[in-house]
């Protein structure tokens, strides 16, 4: 028979414990041994084993030696506290049961302990507004997790709730690329990217556009922000491979990548579909990317010269050009076929010929000075008139003589050119001086370009010359205007048209 000490009421567990009891035995209830082992014996004086026992609310569990059980697993679906209680509604950083007598096996891992004290296993739960993840033998997931083919990302080991919204994340490791996908092998992925995470948690990926805020964002396959320069027409047809939607397309296929077709998406560190006016390094696709310049970008595609008839050709190993006068917010500008905005003399095609555009990309009118051509300087002139706005004036204008907006000069003394008429059946024949003025007078003239031609006269009509009054040779001392040389992004050259020609 065990020793008894007799009290009027039996203590609860808790308030021995709180009280460190050094009572050495009670009817049935709770006793704590000489070893200071803690049993509870039943009304018949029979010690309890294998069992849980309530006691002021709370549950304990007597092994099978009858000790109660504290800070240890209960059956591998249970835990007891230091004070030998159920955890409830509580986490437990802890080693799995089977790790316990072996704790280098594996690290501790986080478990939670519901409202009947079972830890929580396989799936997600909502603990105080936050979802968690946890594998079959309860372990809290964290970091990269995949559900029924969808990402999530759960934070830290010691964290574990689901994440939303933007996270600046390193790629996933060796032990995660089952679940994005992503590879060492040919992977255009940044070693750290940002990444979207909906507000149930799930992972934006597989070329996906997705607004955020009233901006909208581009992600690769692994679900990787896309940023700078995307090839977006395979990307819009959703089969792009990684490569082409990072906008590093091989270099054998870079020649034939559309402008039209790429979208710009900010730098990293912002990574919006672009709108408006950038200054940045043009597309790696289109061969530009070691040049800076100016492009404007509607919905993240640039503006740019993309059709045939805005297409011509240059003698530089027989290159084509295109060029478009495009309106943005209300003034025209100039753009090539790669989008970048062009400054200076240009020729657009479909607009009917020449026009200028100044250090801002501005068209102008009217009379421009000093225009630079092959180190040298010259005087244009643009239309002011709607419908022809900023076209370069051919002809006569204020008694001067243009040639597709610029003033035709004699390099001394006169010159003679000849000009196709309106309707191009004919040629007709001008005199100008060295500042360009168109002559008419009754005199004679020193004409540059003949065979030593002097003191040659002529008859006009108006600034026409209509015949030959004197001097020798005849007209054949005329100078057919020169087309004017434009500014190209790997040279100046002029483009290979055929306005002076007068239709037979």
């Amino acid at each position: 028979m065990r020793k008894q000490t007799k009290l009027v009421a039996v203590l609860s567990a808790a308030a021995l414990l709180a009280m460190g009891a050094s009572m050495t035995s009670f009817a049935a209830g709770w006793e704590k041994d000489d070893a200071g082992m803690w049993h509870f014996y039943d009304k018949d004086d029979e010690m309890v084993t294998g069992e849980w026992k309530k006691d002021g609310g709370k549950w304990f569990y007597l092994d099978d030696d009858g000790e109660m059980a504290t800070d240890q697993w209960v059956d591998d679906e249970y835990y007891v506290g230091e004070d030998g209680a159920m955890l409830i509604n509580t986490w437990k950083k802890t080693l799995a049961d089977e790790d316990m007598d072996d704790p280098e096996d594996d690290g501790e891992s986080w478990y939670y302990f519901g409202s009947k004290g079972k830890k929580t296993v396989s799936g997600d739960k909502k603990i105080n507004g936050k979802t968690y993840f946890f594998d079959e033998n309860g372990k809290m997931q964290d970091g990269w997790y995949e559900q029924n083919g969808d990402v999530y990302y759960l934070g830290d080991e010691d964290d574990g709730a689901r994440k939303s919204g933007w996270l600046w994340l390193e790629v996933p490791d060796e032990d995660d690329n089952i679940i994005t996908g992503h590879t060492d092998d040919g992977d255009m992925c940044d070693e750290e990217g940002w990444y979207y995470f909906g507000s149930n948690g799930k992972m934006y990926k597989d070329f996906n556009k997705k607004k955020v805020n009233g901006k909208y964002y581009f992600f690769n396959k692994h679900g990787q922000m896309l940023y700078e320069w995307i090839n977006g027409s395979p990307m819009e047809a959703g089969t792009p491979t990684n490569a082409v939607a990072d906008g590093k397309v091989p270099e054998a296929s870079a020649s034939s990548a559309q402008a039209g077709n790429m979208i710009y998406a900010n730098q990293v560190e912002e990574g919006w579909r672009a709108d408006g006016w950038y200054e940045i390094d043009g597309a790696e696709d289109t061969g530009a990317s070691d040049d800076t310049d100016w492009y404007y970008f509607k919905d993240g595609k640039a503006k740019c010269a993309d059709k045939a008839g805005q297409q011509f050709t240059y003698p530089n190993g027989g290159k084509t050009k295109s060029t478009a006068k495009i309106k943005v917010n209300g003034k025209y500008f100039c753009f090539n076929e790669i989008g970048q905005m062009q400054t200076g003399l240009q020729y657009i095609p479909d607009a009917g010929g020449f026009y200028y555009f100044d250090d801002n990309g501005y068209m102008k009118t009217g009379k421009v000075s000093n225009v630079e051509e092959d180190n040298d300087s010259f005087t244009y002139y643009f239309n002011t008139k709607n419908g022809k706005n900023g076209l370069g004036v051919t002809g006569e204008k204020s008694g001067y003589l243009y040639w597709n907006g610029k003033r035709l000069e004699a390099d001394d003394d006169y010159r003679i050119y000849k000009l196709p008429n309106s309707s191009k059946t004919a040629w007709e024949y001008y005199l100008v001086n060295k500042s360009g003025k168109l002559q008419k007078s009754d005199k004679k003239y020193d004409v540059e370009n003949g065979s030593g031609a002097e003191d040659v006269e002529f008859t006009f009509n108006g600034y026409k010359i209509t015949g030959l009054k004197t001097g020798s040779p005849a007209c054949d001392y005329v100078t057919d205007a020169t087309t004017p040389q434009i500014e190209l992004y790997d040279g100046t050259m002029k483009p290979i048209i055929t306005t002076t020609t007068v239709e037979e």
